[in-house]
């Protein structure tokens, strides 16, 4: 039996919890070839579901992470791949292992102009963010929009989205050089959110409001956002980081003609839309037209110090598990 390094949650509980233990390597069973997995993705939604409190739960023991770049090492006949294919998908659980076995629905090509560590920052961030904007939200070119954490790797994917669909982009980040990193990233301007009237100088950069508010912080940042939106706004609410969902005053919205729309997508529910937005991800970032920020490749051996990072606040863009180099 070949055997592989990987995370596995083994009950619910705190990153503590989390153990890198040798495990059997997945086969290529039903379709579903086993990818090499380069490199993996860190999510703020990682730390939730070692926790037990991620929407989709998943029942321990498990091995944790969701997106993945690497090489196809095994795949089953008729599948369409084959072994050394290069490949990106986003995944239920499997990513932080040296393999991962992956439906060859959700398997990405990646062409060789196109690095691991970039390919797996697209599968969640860039995917949720794609998603928000365009297919929940509709952004058009010309329109402003306020993208709260925005030099995060959600907030950065927004913001180089955002700016390539033709909008105005205001932005704010919780320090002065986070407001620096989103103006490089297509931000028109970035203010600090720990300046408590930073929902006035939205106001006076948008005096008649904004169309769009990416929010996923919640909590109070939520309520406040809502009385920033113009007249038909659309506030999408992509995450909780502040902990708490905020209780929504859905007068605040009638008056507005506004709408308050979540932020959460599927694979099983969207499997052709999801295919078709990844596989233009793929295509935007060979071009430039977004270019992942990565914060930091974390060694395999300190996947727990990269999530305490993301979860303290301390990364900017995205955490990248540097599981093997090839």
């Amino acid at each position: 039996m070949q055997m592989m390094k990987a995370w596995v949650v083994e009950r619910w509980g705190s990153l503590d919890d989390l153990v890198l233990k040798a495990i059997p390597r997945p086969g290529a069973a039903e379709g579903s070839p086993v990818v090499r997995v380069s490199k993996a993705g860190l999510n703020f939604a990682d730390g939730i579901a070692v926790r037990g409190r991620y929407q989709v739960r998943i029942e321990p023991p498990f091995v944790l992470g969701s997106e993945i770049a690497g090489v196809i090492e095994e795949a089953p006949p008729g599948c369409g791949y084959a072994p050394g294919d290069r490949v990106m998908a986003q995944v239920p659980a499997g990513a932080f292992g040296e393999y991962c076995a992956v439906e060859t629905s959700r398997l990405v090509r990646l062409p060789e102009a196109l690095g691991f560590a970039d390919a797996a920052a697209l599968p969640v961030s860039y995917t949720t963010a794609h998603v928000g904007l365009f297919a929940k939200g509709q952004l058009r070119q010309g329109e402003t929009i306020l993208i709260h954490a925005a030099a995060g790797g959600l907030g950065i994917a927004a913001t180089q989205l955002a700016r390539w669909c033709g909008a105005r982009v205001i932005a704010t980040a919780g320090s002065d050089e986070k407001c620096s990193l989103a103006l490089e990233n297509g931000a028109e301007h970035a203010i600090n959110y720990r300046d408590e009237e930073w929902p006035e100088r939205v106001k006076a950069l948008a005096p008649e409001g904004v169309d769009m508010v990416f929010d996923p912080v919640g909590g109070e940042t939520s309520l406040l956002s809502i009385r920033r939106l113009a007249w038909g706004g659309r506030l999408m609410l992509a995450g909780f980081a502040s902990g708490a969902p905020a209780s929504i005053p859905a007068n605040h919205l009638l008056v507005r003609a506004a709408s308050a729309i979540g932020v959460f997508w599927s694979f099983d529910n969207e499997a052709a839309t999801i295919s078709a937005i990844q596989k233009q991800l793929v295509d935007l970032a060979v071009d430039r037209h977004v270019r992942p920020h990565l914060w930091r490749l974390v060694d395999l051996y300190n996947l727990k110090h990269g999530l305490e990072a993301l979860e303290s606040g301390r990364t900017s863009g995205k955490v990248i598990l540097n599981v093997s180099e090839f």
